[in-house]
């Protein structure tokens, strides 16, 4: 805490309502991170368009067809793996429902995060403890919180915008390393 932010728990909670567009990019920035070409396939495809190519330039006439197959197989499956499987997704991820998230207030607590939320009359609170959180995503837009209560998975997009003096960030990102580790890699 600096001399700036003396507090740096919620005494008011703050509105909490995501976006359709955020929720999707959230999905989709994730669901890249599944997708990623690995070192092992990397080195597969190294592999085979070295030889390709050495058997281009050692084989004469029509032997070199099986070497142009090879490569042309590498070169399509590079291109599936890094733009059609992301057109995929984002096509999926437009026929699923978004659920709207409106109504909440979450708050920052020493215990953990508390949500508000208006139900009939009364106001329901619900504390998600940190200890409740078993991974995290930290990017650059958002952060992302998975948790698990009494056996019910749920989770938290918190994006950028809503980091400010009630609602601190860096307060979140402490108590997560603390509690969780380290954000996982996206």
């Amino acid at each position: 805490m600096t001399a700036k932010n003396l507090y740096a728990y919620t005494l008011q909670p703050i509105p909490y309502e995501v976006s359709e567009e955020e929720q999707r990019n959230a999905q989709l920035v994730l669901s890249r991170s599944n997708f990623k070409i690995g070192t092992k396939a990397w080195i597969i495809m190294g592999a085979i368009l070295v030889l390709a190519m050495a058997g281009i330039i050692l084989l004469k006439n029509y032997s070199t067809i099986f070497c142009w197959v090879a490569i042309v197989c590498v070169v399509i499956y590079f291109l599936v793996r890094k733009f059609g499987i992301e057109w995929y997704v984002k096509r999926k991820l437009k026929e699923t429902p978004v659920q709207e998230i409106k109504g909440l207030r979450l708050g920052v607590q020493p215990h953990g995060l508390s949500m508000q939320q208006q139900v009939g009359l009364q106001m329901g609170n619900m504390t998600v403890g940190w200890k409740d959180i078993y991974e995290w995503y930290n990017t650059p837009e958002f952060i992302l919180v998975n948790f698990k209560i009494k056996g019910q998975q749920g989770a938290y997009i918190l994006p950028n915008r809503l980091d400010s003096k009630n609602f601190s960030f860096n307060t979140i990102r402490k108590h997560l390393k603390e509690t969780v580790g380290e954000a996982k890699a996206v």
